[in-house]
């Protein structure tokens, strides 16, 4: 049973953005509802401007909700046209490796 979410901005970074916060706090309500404990990562509500301008913190997300074992899924907020850009941070300590 899935106990604990985080939800991750791997993208866009559209989550930390104002004019979306409602949408979250549904979002977010709905699952604990269901009695789901959600949490989102560090840097995943820090709006598209930061998080298109740093993606080692979205790596850095990626790599900490897969090392938290309290944590049963792993849930992307939205798109993932610019994930790619998390690969070099991804690799380069074989950090994901030790997780996957």
């Amino acid at each position: 049973m899935v106990k604990k979410i985080a939800i991750i901005s791997l993208s866009r970074g559209i989550l930390g953005e104002s004019f979306v916060q409602h949408e979250v706090k549904i979002g977010k309500q709905r699952l604990k509802d269901y009695g789901v404990e959600v949490v989102t990562t560090g840097h995943a509500l820090k709006g598209m401007d930061y998080l298109a301008e740093h993606p080692e913190s979205r790596a850095q997300d990626l790599l900490h909700a897969l090392n938290d074992t309290s944590i049963d899924m792993i849930v992307c907020a939205i798109g993932g046209d610019d994930t790619y850009r998390l690969l070099p941070y991804l690799f380069e300590h074989e950090q994901l490796k030790k997780a996957v």
